[in-house]
């Protein structure tokens, strides 16, 4: 008894949502408030732990906040995730929908969001669902299958990958609008990606042929290719900073080479300006020896000073001849007369240095009037004939001619006596003679003299003036009539005068020149090379001043100061004679190797290489310099045959090569000449520019030539293909009009009725015959403005499209409402039929089913059960034609309909509006139908055609 009371006590108060029985549980919810926390726990508890199915659903019905349901998500199962799902997307007891789309832009669940942008019942809502997703598959489906065209439109925006663009291309079958954005899209990239490999191939192609044009043979149209290849980079957009830098390098080296090569050319023009005036410089050198010879020879007596600037003059124009004679061969006339213009100065200086060595003894005899030692002293100088005399010479000489002789015989005075007598007598006979030679100067030519001789003195001429002076008293001494005696006296005392003054004159430069050659010598701040050059510089400048204001001891002197300084500047000299013979050295190495070139050289050698070893060899000879100037002289000649044999192998290579280019030009001729493609002989055209370019070169004048013809030839091609190109860009501005015009008059066209959907379609065929539009600003603008106008027209003509839909609904609900209330009256024994109205809504199908249905109702079965699911089936159908959202007790008709479709459409696929009107063709067909049910699934059918 008391346990059976503990039970009922235990019943009687246990709360009703814990009871045993699912039912009551259930029942029990309706008594459950979920704004009270503590009931709103209990819910909580049903929804997560309870064991009845419906027990959850009865408690979730109760949840009508979706802020509630969001914490359980994650611990409940998935009743509660599509109970969240129907309240977020406007299903029964949903909050408002400014509440709905607050909530959702809060949402991170990827599911959730899909859900409700794919079955939400405001565009607006699906589109902040949609703004919340980050999964691109999501998205895809969503472009795919959502059924409102501006989320599909809006997801399908989103999409950038290559494969979720692609993807849309192939599944986005109901919006053409998708799969055409997609597609464009994809094309666009595609067009990007092939505009950016052209560029890359055509950065790579100007940075190979950069960097190939410092290592290939040169050509006069190097650096007009230089400049071209750096103008097409300019116009190129701006690269990567690794290819700027190739390039750039490139460039610097290109640059070089080309700057290298116009230096070299530059010296190889003055090289040959320099050997075009060769003969020249030659003959002014030999003028200058030749001058120095005869001023001393036109002396009246010669000292140490006038031998010495007779050295240096001889060695200073015997450097200027080796410096020119290394680098060219002299005539052979110019040599013999240097060669003998040398001999005689090398005469008078052996004659000066034998007198040198025995001046201490020439002195010594004089002295001591030591007539036999004096002849033997002048005996041992030598001294030639036409040479002035020095003074101690002429001192020599005087002293041996006044030597008195020995006393004669009584024989020899009497002989002597009678040779006295017969000279006298020879002299009185020679008196006339001797008279008329006065008479036989030539008088005429003395004036004319005497006149060259003033003439020399107006001028300032010193040294030829002295000259002819000193020739003219010579030969006309006590012949001269007493005007011309005058007169040349009075030239004598101007010769004087102007002596006296370049002594005046000459005094204080001599003065200023010891003391710099002095200075020089004691001064240790310079370098030996600054030392040479100045002395040598000194050297010459006092051998300028010939004998005005000259003095034995200055030019002693100088003597001392230039001694000292060749003796500091001996080591130096020693390493410039080491020099000279290091360059002979070389220079002989470098004809070894020309004349091995010139005869082991092959019958296919690069003439432009043999150039390059040319240029290079001349370089180097001029390098190697100076060198001593007897083997430099044998030498040079030797060089000179090693160029000459070198050019005459360019010149047959060089004409071979003229014959190849000779062969391109023909090709490129014919090629022009021909009426093949534009584009691919111009194709033909860089192909054979490239073997030009391979090749070497021709002989200069024939390079020009062919070049200039083959350019021609090659020009032609261009100029037709650019009028090709032309010709296409003209057609493609055609085709762009023909664009314009098409976008002008579908954009002022507005559909009114869905049978201008034609005129759409007419656009669009017209739009596949133009082809697509090309690439650029104008084309993209172009597709962008023609996407835009094809969207809001299609979007016109679906909602033209949905309100005829609907309009037609109508007609159809009275039709089937009219049905539904004969079946209701037939179950009351009233059977009536319902005639089909006579509008285009409905065709022969139409009448048959209507028909079919009158019958089924005079046949009025006992159960309804089998037209009322029949019923559910077809709401299911349509929902699935319509892509609307079903729920989870239409899951099991959703697969009956679609495994029907299936099976109906094996034959042939069927279009929308066929299937849609079997479907209604079918649901006027099924009866007789329950009133409830009808009821209850009208509002459906409702709900479908206004989605």
């Amino acid at each position: 008894m008391t346990g059976l009371l503990s039970r009922l006590t235990g019943r009687l108060f246990t709360p009703r949502w814990q009871h045993a029985n699912p039912a009551i549980r259930s029942a029990a919810t309706d008594q459950l408030d979920p704004e009270i926390p503590d009931q709103r726990k209990i819910l909580e508890t049903l929804i997560l732990e309870d064991d009845a199915l419906e027990v959850r659903h009865a408690a979730l019905t109760r949840m009508q906040s979706p802020e509630r349901l969001l914490p359980l998500l994650d611990r409940a199962d998935g009743l509660v995730r599509e109970r969240l799902i129907e309240l977020l997307s406007g299903g029964q007891d949903a909050p408002s929908l400014l509440s709905r789309e607050q909530l959702v832009e809060r949402l991170d669940d990827s599911e959730l969001l899909s859900a409700v942008a794919s079955r939400g019942d405001n565009q607006q809502l699906r589109l902040t669902a949609l703004s919340r997703l980050e999964d691109e598959e999501a998205l895809i489906h969503q472009a795919c299958h959502n059924t409102i065209a501006a989320v599909r439109h809006a997801a399908a925006a989103r999409i950038s990958s290559q494969a979720g663009l692609e993807r849309l291309v192939r599944d986005a079958k109901r919006d053409r609008h998708v799969q055409r954005q997609a597609r464009d899209t994809l094309a666009q990239r595609r067009a990007d990606a092939q505009q950016a490999d052209a560029l890359a191939a055509s950065r790579d192609n100007l940075l190979r042929q950069m960097e190939k044009l410092p290592r290939q043979a040169w050509e006069d149209s190097v650096p007009s290719r230089y400049r071209s290849l750096l103008r097409e980079w300019e116009r190129l957009p701006a690269a990567d900073y690794e290819i700027q830098q190739r390039f750039e390098e490139a460039r610097q080296q290109a640059h070089k080479v080309i700057s290298d090569h116009e230096a070299r050319e530059e010296a190889i023009r003055a090289h040959e300006r320099l050997s075009a005036n060769l003969n020249t410089h030659l003959e002014e050198i030999l003028s200058a020896v030749d001058q120095a010879r005869e001023d001393l020879y036109s002396r009246d007596c010669v000292n140490d000073h006038d031998f010495a600037s007779l050295q240096a003059q001889r060695r200073l124009q015997g450097e200027r001849w080796s410096e020119l004679t290394d680098q060219f061969s002299a005539p052979a006339e110019l040599l013999e007369r240097q060669q003998r213009l040398q001999q005689q100065l090398q005469d008078a200086l052996d004659a000066w240095h034998r007198h040198q060595l025995c001046q201490g003894e020439l002195d010594a005899a004089l002295v001591d009037n030591d007539i036999d030692q004096l002849r033997r002293l002048e005996s041992e100088v030598a001294w030639p004939a036409g040479l002035p005399q020095t003074a101690s010479l002429s001192a020599v000489r005087q002293a041996i001619s006044a030597a008195q002789p020995e006393e004669p015989t009584e024989a020899a005075q009497e002989q002597d006596a009678l040779d006295g007598s017969q000279a006298q007598d020879a002299e009185s006979a020679d008196a006339p003679r001797a008279a008329d030679g006065k008479a036989s100067l030539d008088l005429d030519a003395l004036d004319a003299e005497l006149a060259r001789l003033e003439a020399d003195l107006d001028a300032g001429k010193l040294k030829p003036a002295s000259r002819l002076h000193r020739s003219l008293r010579d030969r006309t001494e006590g012949q001269l009539d007493n005007a011309r005696q005058t007169r040349l006296r009075q030239l004598g005392a101007r010769v004087a005068e102007l002596r006296d003054w370049q002594n005046f004159v000459a005094a204080p430069k001599r003065e200023q020149l010891l003391e710099a050659i002095t200075t020089l010598s004691e001064r240790d701040d310079i370098s030996d090379e600054q030392r040479d050059r100045q002395h040598q510089q000194l050297i010459q400048q006092w051998r300028e001043l010939g004998d005005a204001a000259a003095s034995r001891d200055a030019s002693q002197a100088f003597r001392t100061a230039s001694d000292a300084i060749k003796l500091r500047l001996r080591d130096y000299r020693e390493s410039r004679k080491q020099l000279r013979e290091h360059n002979l050295a070389m220079r002989e190495a470098l004809c070894e190797q020309l004349e091995s070139l010139n005869g082991h050289a092959m019958d296919d050698a690069d003439p432009d290489s043999l150039r390059q070893i040319r240029d290079r060899a001349r370089e180097e000879w001029r390098r190697h310099t100076p060198v001593p100037a007897g083997p430099g002289r044998q030498l040079s000649h030797r060089f000179g045959e090693a160029l000459t044999a070198l050019q005459g192998l360019i010149d047959s290579r060089a004409g071979q090569i003229a014959a190849a280019k000779q062969a391109l030009v023909d090709a490129v001729e014919a090629l022009a000449n021909e009426d093949s493609p534009a584009r691919a002989r111009a194709e033909q055209a860089k192909a054979l520019q490239s073997r030009w370019r391979e090749m070497g070169r021709a002989p200069k004048g024939e390079e020009q030539r062919l070049w200039a013809a083959f350019r021609a030839a090659c020009d032609r091609i261009f100029a037709a293909r650019d009028q090709d190109r032309e010709d296409r860009d003209s057609r493609e501005q055609a085709r762009l009009d023909q664009w314009q015009a098409l976008i002008e008059r579908l954009d002022s066209w507005e559909p009114e009725t869905l049978e201008d959907a034609a005129l759409l379609d007419d656009a669009l065929k017209e739009a596949d015959t133009l082809g697509p539009l090309p690439r650029g600003k104008r084309g993209d603008g172009m597709r962008r403005r023609w996407t835009g106008i094809l969207k809001r027209r299609e979007q016109r003509l679906d909602e033209l499209h949905a309100l005829q839909l609907r309009e037609e609904w109508q007609q159809w609900r009275d039709l089937l409402e009219q049905h539904a209330v004969a079946d209701a009256s037939a179950r009351n024994g009233d059977v009536q039929d319902v005639e089909l109205p006579n509008t285009s809504a409905f065709d022969d199908n139409s009448r048959q089913a209507n028909a079919a249905r009158n019958q089924m109702r005079q046949a009025l079965p006992s159960n309804c059960s089998a037209a009322n699911e029949r019923l559910a089936e077809l709401r299911v159908h349509l929902a699935i034609l319509f892509e609307a959202p079903l729920g989870s007790e239409d899951e099991s008709r959703r697969l009956t309909v679609q495994v029907a479709r299936i099976n109906q459409q094996l034959g042939e696929r069927m279009e929308r509006e066929e299937e849609l009107d079997e479907v209604l063709d079918a649901l006027l067909a099924n009866g007789p139908l329950d009133w409830d049910a009808w009821q209850t699934e009208l509002p459906r059918f409702d709900a479908l055609f206004n989605h």
